[in-house]
């Protein structure tokens, strides 16, 4: 018996021991030492706290999956690497063998491959394209980016793609890795340093705009590491600002309890649209920021004004360069939540050009009275970009006038980022009469005459084919100086920009994750201009308040792309509508209809629902009567519970891929529209159409009208009171036209000859005023 008793004495001895060492169970705590901090400091100044814990993170995941030989590892400061031939000493970059089964496969852009071919160029290498990946790049290419990396990255690489794919590997590092914090920092501004060069220039714009905004995010994500210097550091790094950009140094100052500085107080008000345009800031740009300085202490007091921070945070966002990382937010005390605290900052703005421009003038050396309207726009271009135009202050104070106070009670997606103002206030200020809609001339010349004055109207009549009603709401911009807007791959990206929206409004309102999504596909596949994206965002924030009509899109795009081209566009406005729980039944008949306009088969979109969202299978249970016990063996039916939602990622990520190259199409069709000529093909149409074309033709040959290509257009559409608009698409392709195009330049002749346009388009139907040609 003595041996029994020893051994459960053993056993209880041996469970102790393992319980000792055991991991505490969920719900307690174990008591560890408050992490050591300490400060790191580059050559260039930059400073911040990094816990040495954080510091001192594992080089790998082990959330990465495993592959065969090893799993993708961070070769850091003091490691060495071994590829293609090189030694790199403290590269700095991800690496793996990359083998899969004997194919080469890696899972992040940056990713080195050791087994991937290397070879030194013997003939001219051709583009890398926009968004490289080491494990697709040609030998050649990189052949180059080891030689530089093993070169010590003393200078910028020569070929752009190089410099993002190494600074795709420091945005994982800190982004999904969270290590090595201070040398990540330090080596963006480094990289920025040598940067230098560039600054003022497209050249490097992209990686500027890249790298300020990852600056950005990790000082709002973890405001306390970072010092004045080190803000101050990031504040003259930034060469844009935008109203998202801002929430960041914004949520930094109130969390500190500092005063906003002058340059910071410039800024806002630069972006605010109530500010005018004026050359005045080009001309003398040090006295200007001098007078603004002083009137906004006077304003506020010595320090500057305090912050006072909304109720509710906001988000600050970063969408990452690298195609591997999913975009990143972080919670934020939202100062921009109370509008009204900023509203005198235009007003000082204003006040300090309106007091310069004698100066400005002096300095440019021009003399004169007054400026006028056509005085201003007789002048050569070389002159203009002196003098302010005329109507400058005009559109400031229209768009003061519509100016909205938002002090944050309005939910995420109801906040606006644009001046919305009716068409019919800038065409009075032009000097055209009040009209139900402008003719497409006026349309032009109302843009026109905003861009002169510093802004931009969304959507723009220059860049779409467009006509304002006089009541029809426009977004209104502050314009960029040096950024040109490329019409059709702006016009190709608000294409998706309106099917995608018309999906997402379709439940009554958008959700933001739908927007996020949408607006996350737009900037990865069009890469857009700032002015592109800023337009872009106008025109999100105009149809979330008018909503979205997509016949006219859907028409074009059916015109544009073949059918296996529509097919993809159409998934993926299932992936928006699918984005948040699901897809219900407002957006399953939105999606129908989405169908239709593109002549999309009805069985495409089930199937791509049941490959997106695909439902658990619903499970039958058994459920007992009340009041019965389990001796009892009786139960009720068995009954369906409910299909638990689930998306599936492989299937999202595989079309989110294949609208990726539809959008590619969808810019260049776009460009080819733009540059339609007379040598347009001709579409086929049936013989009935044809004998009433030529019978049209024939009944009205003797009325005169715009002459040119256009002629015989004109001559058919007069001789009804109303087309559908399919019949008159049909007529305009008998003459290898395009519809919209010819109506607009019969309407340009219509307003110039007859003082009024001669059709109206009311959407599935063309007016003919022909009352209009009685008196020809």
């Amino acid at each position: 018996m003595a041996w029994v008793i020893g051994f459960i004495v053993a056993v209880v001895l041996v469970v102790a021991v393992v319980r000792a060492g055991a991991k505490p169970k969920k719900g307690t705590k174990r008591r560890q030492a408050p992490p050591e901090t300490s400060q790191h400091t580059s050559g260039h100044g930059f400073t911040v706290s990094v816990s040495t814990d954080t510091a001192k993170a594992p080089a790998t995941r082990p959330k990465h999956r495993s592959r065969k030989g090893f799993d993708i590892r961070w070769f850091g400061k003091d490691a060495e690497l071994k590829v293609g031939g090189f030694v790199l000493k403290s590269p700095c970059v991800y690496a793996s063998s990359g083998d899969v089964n004997g194919y080469l496969w890696a899972t992040d852009p940056s990713e080195v491959l050791i087994q991937a071919p290397v070879r030194r160029a013997r003939t001219e290498v051709g583009d890398m394209g926009y968004w490289p990946w080491y494990s697709r790049m040609d030998p050649e290419h990189r052949f180059e980016y080891l030689s530089w990396l093993a070169s010590g990255r003393a200078t910028l690489p020569v070929r752009e793609g190089h410099l993002f794919l190494y600074y795709y590997g420091i945005e994982r590092r800190l982004l999904l890795d969270e290590a090595d914090r201070a040398w990540g920092l330090q080596e963006v501004v480094r990289l920025r340093k040598l940067d230098e060069l560039r600054i003022g220039t497209r050249e490097g714009r992209s990686f500027r705009t890249y790298s300020t905004g990852l600056l950005w995010f990790e000082i709002a994500r973890t405001p306390s590491l970072f010092d004045e210097k080190a803000f101050g550091q990031v504040m003259r790094l930034t060469e844009r600002w935008t109203p998202e950009l801002m929430t960041a140094p914004l949520a930094w100052l109130s969390s500190k309890e500092r005063p906003l500085p002058a340059a910071m107080a410039r800024q806002i008000a630069a972006t605010d649209p109530t500010a005018q345009r004026s050359v005045v800031t080009k001309r003398v740009p040090q006295k200007f920021n001098e007078l603004f300085e002083t009137r906004y202490r006077e304003t506020y007091g010595g320090d500057g004004m305090t912050l006072r921070v909304s109720k509710r945070p906001t988000w600050h966002t970063y969408r990452p360069a690298s195609g591997g990382l999913e975009e990143m937010r972080v919670q934020v005390p939202n100062p921009m939540g109370i509008k009204s605290q900023f509203k005198k900052l235009p007003d000082i703005w204003n006040s300090c050009i309106a007091d310069l421009r004698k100066l400005s003038r002096v300095s440019a050396s021009l003399d004169g009275d007054e400026m006028t309207v056509d005085a201003w726009e007789a002048m050569p271009d070389e002159l203009r970009a002196d003098v302010d135009h005329p109507l400058t202050t005009p559109v400031a104070e229209i768009l003061s006038r519509h100016a909205a106070i938002d002090d944050g009670d309005r939910d995420e997606t109801e906040r606006r980022t644009a001046s919305m103002v009716p068409a019919g206030s800038f065409a009075e200020l032009v000097g055209i009469e009040r009209r139900p809609k402008l003719t497409a001339t006026q349309s032009r010349k109302v843009a026109t005459t905003l861009e002169n004055t510093g802004y931009g109207l969304v959507p723009d009549a220059r860049l779409t084919p467009i006509r304002y009603g006089w009541d029809d709401l426009v977004a209104v911009v502050p314009g960029l100086d040096d950024d040109d807007v490329d019409s059709a791959r702006y016009n190709a990206a608000a294409c998706v920009l309106r099917l995608g929206l018309m999906i997402a409004l379709a439940d009554g309102e958008a959700d933001e994750v739908e927007l996020r999504m949408l607006t996350d596909h737009i900037d990865s596949v069009f890469d857009l201009s700032p002015e592109e994206h800023q337009r872009i965002a106008a025109l999100r924030d105009l149809l979330l308040t008018t909503g979205s009509d997509i016949r006219p899109i859907a028409r074009k795009i059916q015109e544009m792309l073949p059918a296996g081209a529509r097919q993809k566009v159409g998934r993926l406005l299932v992936v928006i509508a699918a984005a948040t729980n699901g897809i219900d039944r407002s957006e399953r008949a939105a999606l129908r209809k989405a169908f239709r306009a593109l002549d999309l088969a009805p069985e495409l979109l089930e199937e791509t629902i049941a490959e997106v969202s695909p439902e658990a299978d619903e499970a039958e249970v058994s459920v007992k009567a009340p009041g019965l016990s389990d001796r009892d063996g009786e139960t009720l039916p068995a009954q369906k519970t409910t299909p638990a939602f689930r998306l599936n990622h492989a299937a999202i990520s595989t079309i989110m891929a294949e609208t990726r190259e539809v959008s590619v199409l969808l810019a260049e069709a776009m460009g080819a529209a733009d540059a339609e000529s007379a040598d347009d093909a001709s579409v086929p149409i049936t013989a009935d159409d044809a004998a009433a074309v030529a019978s049209s033709e024939r009944a009205t040959a003797t009325v005169a009208g715009p002459g040119g290509r256009y002629e015989p257009l004109f001559v058919a559409l007069i001789d009804r009171d109303r087309w559908a608009r399919d019949d008159a698409d049909a007529v305009a392709r008998s003459h290898g036209l395009m519809l919209d195009a010819g109506v607009e330049t019969i309407n340009d002749w219509a307003f110039d000859t007859l003082g009024a346009p001669l059709i109206e388009d009311e959407g599935d139907e063309l007016v003919v005023d022909r009352s209009l040609l009685e008196g020809e």
